[in-house]
This record gives C-alpha cells, sequence and structure tokens, in this order.
C-alpha cells in the first residue's frame, strides 16, 4: 500500500489530475459514486406520513346507512377485479333494485309497442306524433333503469339481492384491501368509505409544514430525505391551517420505491422552494479537507482530479455544493479519501 501511494505522490507532484490506472484504484480500496442534482433552497425538515395514494384507490361508500352482513376479504388481502369482497345490506339499494326489476318489465312492454307504432307510422296508420311519443316514452324508461343500474356498479353491487335484503360487493379494481370493516354487523355510515382496495406501488406522503412556510412551497416542488435523495413530487398544496397542531397540510407524490416505505410511518423529509437553479449533492464520506478548503475527488478517465467545493447545506450523510464545474454524469470518489489525499500532499491546485 505504501509503495502505490509513494509511486502516486512522485508521480503527480506537478499534475493537477491523480493519474491512477483502474488496477491502482482498486488496490488502493478507491469506490466512486455518480452525484446527484438537486433544486436550491430546500426547507425542513418536516415530517411526513406515507398514505396510499387515492388516485389509484377505488373507495367504497353508499348515499345511504347500510350494515354490512358478511366479510370475505379483510384488510390486507390481495383481490382480483370481479373477485366477492362483502355482502351488505341497504334499504336504498333494496328499493332501486325492487324498482329496475318493475321499470324493466315496463320497458320491454312499451319498447316493444314503440316498434309496433314505428311500423304503422311507415304503413301511414298512425301519425309521427303517435309513433314520437312512444318512443321517448321508451326512451324515458330506458335512461332511468341506466341511472339505477349505473349506481349498482359505481359501488360494484349486483343488482339482485341474496335472501332478499344482502347484496354481494366485488372488487372494481384488483389490488390490496387497505380498508375493511372489522366484522360483521358494522353500521355504513353515509358517505363515508367502509372499504378501499389500493395499489400499494402507488404511495403519497402527508407532510405537516408550518404556515409561515407553506406559502413558500409549490406544486412540483421537490421532496427529499435526509441524505439528499429525492423522493417524490408536491402535487396539492392546503390552505387551510389544522388547529390541533397549528400546521398546513402538503400532499407529495412518492415515486422512489423503498421496502422500507410502509403506509403509517413517517421520516423527515425536505421540500424545494426554488427550482431555478441545482445544487449537487456528495456523500459526506467524499469530502476532505485541503489547504483549510473543502474538496472531492471527481472520476476522470485517467485516474482522480481534486476539485475545491463550497457546502451550501449538510444533512445526516451528505452535503450540498454549488453545482460549479459539475454535470449529471460526474462521479466522486466516496471511500480510499486519505490515499488520494495523501497523493496530493505537496502539490497545491486553485
Amino acid at each position: 500500500m505504501r509503495y502505490w501511494i509513494l509511486v502516486l505522490f512522485f508521480a503527480n507532484l506537478a499534475h493537477a489530475t491523480i493519474n491512477m490506472s483502474e488496477n491502482q484504484i482498486k488496490k488502493l480500496g478507491i469506490t466512486d459514486v455518480q452525484i446527484q442534482m438537486t433544486p436550491t433552497d430546500a426547507i425542513g425538515p418536516f415530517i411526513g406520513t406515507f398514505e396510499f395514494s387515492d388516485e389509484n384507490s377505488y373507495n367504497y361508500s353508499l348515499n345511504s346507512e347500510g350494515t354490512v352482513i358478511n366479510i370475505l376479504k379483510k384488510q390486507g388481502d390481495s383481490v382480483r377485479k370481479g373477485e366477492v369482497i362483502c355482502k351488505i345490506a341497504s334499504s336504498e339499494l333494496l328499493g332501486a333494485s325492487y324498482e329496475i326489476k318493475e321499470l324493466s318489465g315496463r320497458y320491454k312492454i312499451i319498447n316493444g309497442q314503440a316498434k309496433k307504432d314505428a311500423n304503422l307510422y311507415a304503413d301511414g296508420i298512425i301519425s309521427q306524433r303517435e309513433a314520437q311519443n312512444s318512443q321517448l316514452e321508451a326512451m324515458s324508461l330506458k335512461a332511468k333503469i341506466a341511472s339505477l343500474v349505473g349506481r349498482f356498479q359505481f359501488i360494484g353491487a349486483d343488482l339482485t339481492p341474496i335472501d332478499g335484503m344482502a347484496f354481494t360487493i366485488r372488487a372494481k379494481r384488483s389490488g390490496v384491501i387497505t380498508q375493511a370493516p372489522s366484522m360483521g354487523g358494522e353500521k355504513i355510515n353515509p358517505f363515508a368509505p367502509y372499504m378501499k382496495i389500493s395499489n400499494t406501488n402507488s404511495l403519497n406522503a402527508i407532510i405537516m409544514v408550518s404556515p409561515k412556510l407553506v406559502d413558500s412551497i409549490q406544486k412540483g416542488a421537490i421532496v427529499f430525505d435526509d441524505e439528499g435523495k429525492t423522493l417524490g413530487k408536491v402535487n396539492a398544496v392546503g390552505v387551510a391551517v389544522n388547529r390541533t397542531n397549528n400546521s398546513a397540510q402538503v400532499n407529495a407524490r412518492i415515486t422512489a420505491h423503498q421496502e422500507t416505505f410502509h403506509v403509517g410511518t413517517s421520516m423527515e423529509m425536505y421540500i424545494s422552494v426554488s427550482q431555478l437553479n441545482k445544487w449537487v449533492v456528495l456523500p459526506k464520506s467524499s469530502l476532505t479537507k485541503y489547504k483549510n478548503k473543502d474538496i472531492c475527488f471527481v472520476k476522470t478517465p485517467k485516474g482522480f482530479e481534486p476539485k475545491n467545493v463550497e457546502i451550501l447545506k449538510s444533512f445526516k450523510n451528505s452535503v450540498a455544493v454549488k453545482p460549479d464545474g459539475f454535470t449529471v454524469k460526474t462521479h466522486v470518489a466516496n471511500n480510499g479519501i486519505i490515499n488520494l489525499k495523501g497523493a496530493l500532499s505537496g502539490m497545491g491546485f486553485e
């Protein structure tokens, strides 16, 4: 190891670049990582809580009171579209089911009469007005039936009740049950979701922000963690303040996927408040001091080149520096820094 450092030291006394072969880099235990570029002027940390995305979820609710009769799929169960997930009782659905049956019978008769009247009009036996009246009545009944059937389809319920009172509820989409009644007999309140199917790969974060700072956050702002890694983007900024915790709510769409992200858990998050400029996020392990300046070592085709950096913000395991001289493809050394610094000793650079 000392031999290699001495070779590098004398080989680089007059050069800004520390020339090294891949074999030398490997023997000295030097590794590199690609830099990250992030929007500047981040604020935080804030506490963000993971939730399933409503955009990729389906909520089940009723317009009136109901009762859960039987639960076939519980919270955490995977379901396929069309599978039976539960059975419920609802006076509203029961009345609508009987009305569909009655209207369907009337429509069958009136639609038949409308067809006959159309033929009679064609033969000149009845007037156009009489033929049109029959057709309009049939169309009106058809629209009423479609409206009632649509209500059943919207909530995933079969049209015909079981045993004259219970309705089968089916999955409107494939996914995972993320909300469900705990037992049969539970009351279903009007307009309140009683069951939910979600895509577990689609997460949002609810971020609580001080009212003094929320006005500086815009839709589309980048959200990242305490290491500077991008988590997602802000898709909604609340205008109201929660009196309980004196915070405004910011919603973010999570685009990063990690096994550690679980619904209901929280973590520290930062939000960018400007997207005009960029900063570069480097691991703290990539920085060292040289002549009272912070430097990193940029990977080049011939080895590594020392570079002065100006630290703008410090995170838990990383730092944000000015982007001057960096590109999105830049790699910096993050292990074996002491060996590179040893090779650099005695050769100043600006």
